[in-house]
Parts: C-alpha cells; structure tokens; sequence
C-alpha cells in the first residue's frame, strides 16, 4: 500500500477517534452537570418546603392550644390566650419570610396547595379569635387544615420525587370533641 494512504488513512482514524472520544467525553459531562444541577436544586426545594412546612405547623399547633383553652378540644395542654396570639403572629412572620423561598422554587401545583394550606391555618385563627366559636365549626376547619397540609406533602413529595408511596390516610377518632 502507498505510505501516504497509508499516513492518510492514520491520521483520519486518529481524528475520528478524538471526535467520538470528545462527543462521548462532552455527552457525559453534560449529563452529569444537568444531574448535580437538578439535585442541588432538589436540596433547596427540600430545605424551602421543609421550612415552609415547619413554620405552618407552628402556626397550627399553636392554634391547637389556643382551641385547647377555650375548650374546643379535649385534649393538649392550655396557653394564655394573649401569649398564644402575640407567637401566632410571630410564626405568621417566619412563615411569611418562608413562603418567599417557596414561591422561588417550588412547582406550581406545590405552591398552590402550600397556598391553600395556609389560608386555611388563617381561617383557624379568625375563628379562635371570635369571641365563642361553635366547636363543630373549628373541628371541621381543623380537620380541613390538616387535608391541606397533606396535600402539600403530597404535592412536594411527588416534586421532589419522592417514591416510598402515599401517605396514610387521615384518621379522625380521636380527634372528635
């Protein structure tokens, strides 16, 4: 065979080799950077919904005692109702400051139902704050809230792709007055 076929037909295989060895090599890294990037930001969602879910619940179970006191519930333990109302704004405050890493970064069907959710815990407390709230209705409201917060974990588990399942059913028994 003539040397320079034979040089030619060399470098040819040398160049289309470096050519399937850099698409691969750039495939890879693209793939890889999408994943670290998608996981970083699944960590901040996480962080974000955590947050955000604490904050509301604080709200909730101070509304809880607050329903406690008045002898809405049979159960828990009593706040003194001024206390209970001054830190009910407080975590009204650190939920507000919360919501906003939410609405950066969660999916819409998360934002929503965390939307849903707290207004429903505003609802709670407009009734507390009524002078005799009916038991039924603030049972009722509660029982609502803690639908809305499921839904919320439901709706972030499936943005975060959480696979371990759905959750347990809402069991009310022990929860009647």
């Amino acid at each position: 065979m003539n040397p320079i076929l034979t040089q030619v037909l060399t470098i040819a295989g040398v160049l289309l080799g470096s050519t399937a060895t850099f698409i691969a090599t750039s495939a890879i890294e693209r793939t890889r950077w999408r994943r670290a990037h998608s996981a970083r930001w699944d960590d901040k969602r996480l962080e974000a919904y955590t947050e955000y879910a604490n904050a509301v619940k604080k709200m909730v179970r101070l509304c809880r005692r607050i329903a406690e006191t008045k002898d809405l519930l049979p159960t828990g333990r009593p706040i003194d109702l001024e206390a209970g109302f001054a830190e009910i704004a407080e975590a009204e405050t650190e939920r507000a400051l919360n919501w906003e890493t939410v609405l950066l970064l969660g999916e819409p069907a998360t934002i929503a139902a965390a939307r849903a959710w707290h207004e429903q815990v505003w609802r709670l407390e407009i009734l507390l704050r009524q002078g005799d709230p009916d038991t039924s209705s603030f049972a009722d409201a509660y029982q609502q809230s803690m639908r809305l917060r499921n839904e919320f974990y439901a709706r972030a588990r499936a943005d975060l792709n959480v696979t371990s399942g759905p959750l347990p059913e809402l069991t009310w028994s022990s929860f009647r007055p």
